[in-house]
This record gives C-alpha cells, sequence and structure tokens, in this order.
C-alpha cells in the first residue's frame, strides 16, 4: 500500500529531541530488534497525542448538534441515513453538519497539526487528523468481542499488529486470529492486559472496576 505524497512529507520528518528522550524513557533499554526506534515511537505518539487534543476540540469547539452528529458517525460508524431517520431529518442536512465540523475541527487544530510535524504547509492538516479520527474512534468505542477490545486497544495506541504482537510474545498472525474472534488462552490474556494496563476481565468480557 503506497502513502500519497502528504503523507510521505510528515513521515519523513525527523523527531524532535525531546521526543528521542522520550522514546529512551519508554523503552525497555535493551536497544534490541523489539524496541522501537526514536522515530517509529514519534510518528506512532504524536498521532496518539493528537487524536486526544481531536477529543478535546470536538467536546468544547462544536455545537451540540456537530458533537452528536461526529460522535455518530465518527464513533459509533452510524451511517448518515441512520443518523438522520434518529434525527428526523434528511441526510443532506446530516452531511452539512458534518462537513461543518470537520471544517471547524481543521481550522482549530491546523496550528497544532503543523507545529508538530514541524513543517509550515497545512494541506497535511486533513492527512493528520484523518488518522487520528481513526485512534480517537478506536479510544471511544465500546462493545463488542474480546477481538474487538484488543482491536481497539492496539489502534488506540496507534500499534501495528506486528508491533504488538512482537511485544506479547505472540506471532502477528495468532495476534490477528484473536482480534478475528479466536478465543486467547490465559497467558495471552495476561500478556495483552498487562502491556495495556487493564484488567483481564476487560479483555474478555469488556468489565472494568469502574463504579465498583
Amino acid at each position: 500500500m503506497h502513502r500519497n505524497k502528504k503523507e510521505k512529507d510528515v513521515r519523513n520528518e525527523f523527531p524532535s529531541r525531546e521526543e528521542i528522550k522520550t522514546a529512551q524513557l519508554a523503552c525497555c533499554g535493551r536497544c534490541c530488534t523489539q524496541c522501537e526506534s526514536p522515530a517509529e515511537y514519534a510518528w506512532r505518539k504524536r498521532d496518539v497525542d493528537m487524536a486526544i487534543l481531536l477529543e478535546k476540540a470536538i467536546v468544547n469547539e462544536l455545537t451540540e448538534i456537530e458533537r452528536e452528529a461526529v460522535i455518530e458517525h465518527w464513533f459509533n460508524f452510524e451511517t448518515m441515513t441512520a443518523i438522520a431517520e434518529k434525527k428526523k431529518i434528511n441526510v443532506s442536512a446530516v452531511k452539512r453538519t458534518l462537513a461543518r465540523a470537520t471544517d471547524k475541527l481543521a481550522k482549530v487544530l491546523r496550528y497544532a497539526v503543523c507545529y508538530q510535524q514541524n513543517i509550515s504547509d497545512e494541506n497535511i492538516v486533513p492527512v493528520v487528523l484523518g488518522r487520528a479520527r481513526v485512534i480517537a474512534a478506536a479510544r471511544n468505542a465500546s462493545g463488542g468481542s474480546s477481538g474487538d477490545r484488543i482491536t481497539r486497544l492496539r489502534q488506540s495506541q496507534n500499534l501495528t499488529r506486528e508491533v504488538l504482537a512482537s511485544a506479547v510474545g505472540v506471532s502477528a498472525e495468532r495476534l490477528g486470529r484473536l482480534e478475528h474472534g479466536a478465543i486467547p488462552m490465559g497467558d495471552e490474556v495476561s500478556s495483552i492486559s498487562e502491556f495495556f494496563n487493564v484488567t483481564a476481565d476487560f479483555i474478555l468480557k469488556g468489565e472494568t472496576d469502574e463504579g465498583k
């Protein structure tokens, strides 16, 4: 799969000194083939950080109508038709609301994107926010199977399947099967839950300690 030129330009930007130091602190210290390079860590962390900023902008910068439409369409994966039926409005109104919200978020976050990526060309903003949107959706989605939860945990940290598989001690093929519904073994649940700092019950059942 080939990246377009805008995305290549973003990915070619080397991490800052601060990002390199952060990557070294986050690493286990072995500097082996399993460790992320500072550049890999920076690119991954930048998108996660931007997803968090995107979530805050959705909450604080959009109107209630815009926010509801964005959450339903981006995070709950509702179609425009389904949203229109629920709100008893026409689809074109939903489309206009989403377009308005998207433009507003791009304007609010454009300087943060350019600063973070150390690039002055604002044409990269839709590319970066598109990646952040995927991560934000994974961070905010709920329900589903254990495989869905493992997938969302991985996506919420912007990790490839290969990187996560190496970190938790399974093959990428096995992780793929787990994400697509295979029942995880006890040691696999333990490794994955420990890596993401969640409970085994969350992986298996979606249960958390909140409210207890």
